[in-house]
């Protein structure tokens, strides 16, 4: 027990002092490659590892971090390890980053290199031993093995991070486990983001959910960058295009999030001078990006202004937000809180590149985190505007549909009014007329000196002005039953019913348990009576009826009309729009209240109208 106490105390101190040799076992879980390396900068790209085997030069000094950044300096890491177990060791030295070039680990043992194994991202992945997206090592200690491990990474002007983690077999797959579940969340959220557009797109057709979406596209690409799995499953046989793969990915995330800034939030007419500054930044990020496909230093010259970039743009971005904001442009909040997202998060993404700060988990998904969020919000900021959108177009359907009632209303009542003058005049001006010329032929029959001839004549002309008098005072009733003026809605309906079934052979069954007069404002119950005169006029002319079932009831704060006929009815598949229906339609919605036909052939139709009462005292 002391054995293993006095173990377990010099493993701590081995681990807690870098340059010392770590004991390591079975039991070993991990061990963090900054607290044993100790690191030497050859920026003159000159040493070889033969000049590191006597141990004497060169002089290799702690090192706050391994993040190094952008860098044109060779690393060269060392540390020892000494297997402290009787059996076979296996290890694995897992980078956190793919975010490494090139990278040669060396094993030596009493001054002899005795395994050299070469990775990074210009090694293609499907040449990797290890198929891991990010570099991995694999490390083998024999029973009681002492090992001096020298890593190099060369310095070519691009991003370097070195942070890496020995692990056990059991700890690299758990490792493993954690970050794609991590990984996982992050990608189905910008799977989510994508197929919201998409259906967003499906309904509106707006070219604003289809830029917004290629954004997002560009963005996952360029996180699948930094997660190795472009590396592991777009070009497994290509390092150099794995690698140009960010800059495809900055520019097309670059160019398509210009666009929907400016698209989206109306800066060609909002913010002018932010539009056309956009513009101009589209066309140097073009330039920048066509430079590293054709000079040596294109690639590196692009990552160093990527980053500065960035900035300028997620500040314009701001700025422009809050100018639009100033001009009127309401979903901006979302809009705004990404962009402060994007500034805070793109900020440790670029402090992380360069090398600023060590990779710790923020820093590390700072691009993620960056990424989604910018796109969450982005999307609510368009799902807020889509529903400001929606609001605007339900306000001015209404509006319209107001309008158009209101139309219809005066229409009708212009119609009605119309109606109630031809009826004066027909009443009082022909109708007076033809009574005066039928007063006159009786009493011309009635003097002594008039020939039987003479009487034929007068007695034919009689019987026509007597039927031309029955005809215009019939259509002085029709046009504006005074009736409805004199007793009211319930008499008016009572004596329509009685006036069909005298003039034709229906059998009308009539149920109206009290009167309805009030219900209904005054100056529209000459809606009512139309709705039941056409139903009328319908169930004779086209239903050929016999029997017609007409119930009026109050029912809560509706009046209820249910018009049965027994006629040969219509397929309800086939659009029917007669003017009879149609008026009664427009009544109906004049009225503010709504109608359900029902109708099958050889099986009769069904009006079911519902009416809103008025409160009582409109009609005092």
């Amino acid at each position: 027990m002391l054995k293993k106490i006095i173990l377990f105390s010099l493993l701590l101190i081995t681990f807690c002092v870098k340059g010392q040799i770590t004991g390591i076992g079975k039991s070993t879980e991990k061990v963090s490659l900054q607290s044993i390396a100790m690191v030497y900068k050859d920026a003159s790209h000159s040493l070889k590892i033969e000049q590191l085997l006597p141990k004497k030069l060169p002089n290799f000094k702690p090192i706050s971090h391994l993040n190094i950044g952008i860098t044109y300096t060779d690393y060269w890491l060392s540390f020892s390890l000494k297997n402290a177990s009787n059996d076979d060791l296996a290890l694995f030295l897992a980078f956190e980053s793919m975010v490494n070039d090139s990278l040669c680990l060396y094993k030596v043992v009493h001054n002899k290199v005795v395994k050299t194994a070469i990775l990074g991202e210009y090694l293609p992945f499907s040449k990797s031993k290890i198929k891991n997206r990010t570099p991995v090592f694999e490390i083998n200690l024999l029973p009681n093995e002492q090992a001096d491990f020298y890593l190099k990474s060369k310095g070519d002007g691009q991003p370097k991070n070195l942070t890496a983690n020995i692990l056990n077999t059991e700890n690299y797959y758990q490792w493993q486990i954690d970050k794609l579940f991590f990984l996982g969340m992050i990608y189905g959220i910008m799977l989510l983001i994508l197929l919201f557009n998409l259906s967003f797109y499906l309904v509106t057709r707006e070219k604003i959910y289809t830029i917004f979406s290629i954004q997002v596209s560009f963005s996952v690409l360029g996180i699948a960058y930094f997660d190795g799995f472009v590396y592991q499953y777009i070009f497994p046989n290509s390092g150099y295009w794995s690698n140009e793969t960010i800059s495809i990915a900055f520019c097309g995330t670059f160019l398509l999030s210009n666009r929907f800034t400016q698209v989206f939030f109306s800066l060609k007419t909002l913010v002018p001078w932010a539009y056309q500054t956009f513009r101009y930044a589209n066309f140097l990020i073009v330039l920048i990006f066509v430079f590293s496909f054709v000079h040596p230093l294109g690639f590196n010259t692009f990552i160093v202004s990527i980053t500065g970039i960035t900035s300028v743009i997620a500040l314009l971005l701001f700025v422009s937000i809050l100018y639009a904001k100033k001009k009127g442009f309401s979903s901006y909040i979302f809009g705004l809180v990404g962009t402060v997202c994007l500034i805070i998060f793109g900020s440790l993404f670029q402090s992380h590149i360069i090398g600023l700060v060590p990779d710790i988990f923020i820093t590390h998904y700072a691009m993620h985190l960056a990424v989604v969020s910018q796109s969450v919000f982005f999307a609510f900021a368009v799902n807020d505007k889509f529903r400001v959108i929606r609001e605007e177009n339900r306000y001015f359907q209404e509006k319209l549909v107001e309008t158009l009632n209101q139309y219809s209303q005066n229409l009708i009542t212009n119609i009605e009014a119309e109606r109630q003058r031809l009826a004066v005049d027909i009443h009082d001006g022909l109708g007076q007329n033809l009574l005066t010329i039928r007063n006159k032929i009786l009493r011309t029959l009635k003097q002594k000196n008039v020939s039987a001839a003479m009487q034929d004549t007068l007695h034919t002309l009689l019987d026509v002005t007597t039927d031309t008098l029955d005809d215009a005072r019939a259509m002085s009733y029709n046009l504006r039953p005074p009736i409805l003026s004199t007793m009211g809605l319930t008499v008016a309906i009572q004596s329509l019913v009685e006036k069909v079934r005298g003039s034709s052979d229906l059998k009308i069954t009539l149920k109206m348990e009290q009167s309805i007069d009030g219900m209904i404002h005054k100056d529209l119950d000459i809606n009512i009576y139309r709705i039941l005169q056409e139903g009328f006029n319908n169930a004779v002319k086209h239903a050929k009826a016999s029997k017609i079932d007409l119930k009026i009831v109050e029912k809560g704060r509706f009046l209820e009309i249910h018009f049965q006929d027994n006629g040969i009815g219509y397929d309800q598949n086939e659009q029917v729009n007669g003017q009879g229906i149609l008026g009664i339609k427009e009544r109906v919605t004049l009225l503010g209240g709504t109608i359900n036909i029902i109708s099958e052939e050889n099986s009769g139709t069904l009006l079911q109208i519902q009416i809103p009462i008025v409160e009582l005292q409109y009609n005092n």
